[in-house]
């Protein structure tokens, strides 16, 4: 029996031994798999100047690496839809980008930037027309470089088709053309699911009239039409040694007030402002409502109705007559866009019937005054609408606030009946969108 166990303890030591010695033969293998192992570039970034799916795109490859002795010569790229596995996808399938035949690359801050050649080839991970291998017309130091970037033009990449799809660049760089491999790493993009922001903007029409003591071009007649008020003017006592012209103050009868006319609208082909004189037994003139008119003005003088001036003119004090003009495009309120009267910068242009003196200058009649005025005025008695101001001409047609300051003017004859005279107008905003 002792024999049998020495036998046994001598084959167990035998096999140990062998382990032993089996370990110590591996042990250099595994050292020099470890140190036979590639460098990763660092600091991998793959910059796309677009993401949206088959549009055309330049792609950057920006880069650091790791202190070595290496030189660089070939930049080797193979695009993949995965980072480490086969290359199933390649060039002009489902998941990466498709390549021109014939690439062009760029380099940057490598010591010799210049680039003898850019071919495309099949990848080392499988597939066709897969990978460009840059070569640089003269190998250079790469040890700790930072900054090196390798960059396609955009007429040379073409993003895949699917939006929202990941696809990988393994970079390998070469200290020869191809053979000794001394640094490698994974650069990852993607395309993108275009997004489309929708919005829209209304049509508008702001549209008001009112009174305003505003007799002025600059002065805000309200920031918008909450803030006009009124629905008449009261141009006061009138005399055949005057002629009447609104503002009039209380002093003579009047309230001291103008009419306006706001509009704001962003209707792109213009705006179009008319008014049409209300009626009053088949007559829209300033008149004792309910009066009958002569139908001539030769007769002027002997009914309590107004004649009314059919085209623009000044008044002569005594001679009977009744009209309107704009005194001019007041811009107080205008904010959106540069607005003065006085250097003709406005949008809303007055019909020349009622444009005042024809300039861009106010008219500043005001109360009573005597002989001729400076302004021109008239009234359309008929049916109408009558336009007296429009954007549709002008080279920019949307308008912010712009107001029209509507002057009322009238002189008496000797012989024109005593009376409370009156007239009402509808004035009319109509925008082209």
């Amino acid at each position: 029996m002792s024999q049998q166990i020495a036998l046994q303890l001598r084959r167990a030591s035998l096999w140990i031994k062998v382990l032993v010695l089996s370990t110590v033969g591996l042990t250099p293998m595994l050292v020099t798999a470890s140190a036979s192992a590639t460098p990763t570039i660092i600091n991998r970034k793959l910059a796309s100047t677009s993401a949206r799916p088959s549009q055309t795109t330049q792609l950057t490859w920006t880069f650091d690496t790791t202190a070595d002795v290496a030189n660089i010569k070939q930049i080797s790229i193979e695009f993949c839809d995965s980072p480490l596995a086969t290359c199933s996808n390649v060039s002009g399938t489902t998941n990466i980008p498709s390549v021109a035949a014939s690439p062009t690359a760029t380099l940057a801050n490598f010591t010799t930037n210049t680039v003898t050649s850019t071919t495309r080839v099949g990848g080392l991970g499988g597939g066709t027309n897969n990978q460009i291998d840059v070569v640089k017309t003269n190998a250079d130091a790469g040890a700790s470089k930072t900054g090196l970037s390798v960059q396609l033009g955009a007429s040379d990449i073409t993003n895949n088709a699917s939006p929202n799809k990941s696809y990988y660049t393994r970079v390998r760089l070469y200290s020869d053309t191809g053979t000794t491999l001394v640094w490698s790493g994974v650069f990852a993009q993607s395309t993108s699911q275009t997004l489309t922001v929708n919005a829209r903007v209304q049509e508008r029409l702001d549209f008001c009239v009112g009174s305003t003591s505003v007799n002025d071009a600059t002065t805000s007649v309200g920031a918008a039409c909450a803030n006009i008020s009124g629905t008449s003017v009261d141009i006061g006592n009138i005399d055949s040694g005057f002629s009447n012209v609104s503002p009039v103050t209380a002093t003579n009868g009047g309230s001291n007030t103008n009419g306006v006319a706001m509009i704001r609208t962003n209707a792109v082909n213009g705006a179009v402002v008319d008014y049409k004189a209300l009626q009053d037994t088949s007559s829209g003139t300033l008149k004792v409502p309910g009066a009958s008119c002569n139908a001539t003005p030769s007769t002027s003088g002997t009914d309590q109705c107004f004649n009314s001036a059919a085209a623009q003119g000044a008044f002569t004090a005594g001679t009977e007559m009744f009209g309107m003009t704009i005194a001019g495009i007041n811009c107080g309120s205008t904010t959106a866009y540069t607005c003065t009267f006085a250097a003709g910068t406005y949008n809303l242009a007055r019909d020349p019937a009622y444009d005042g003196n024809g300039a861009n200058t106010f008219v500043t009649d005001l109360d009573q005054v005597s002989g001729t005025t400076n302004g021109g005025y008239a009234w359309q008695a008929g049916a109408g609408p009558t336009t007296i101001a429009s954007s549709a001409a002008s080279t920019v047609k949307v308008l912010d606030d712009e107001a029209m300051i509507l002057k009322f003017a009238a002189t008496s004859g000797i012989t024109t009946p005593t009376g409370s005279y009156t007239v009402q107008a509808d004035f009319i905003a109509t925008a082209t969108f």
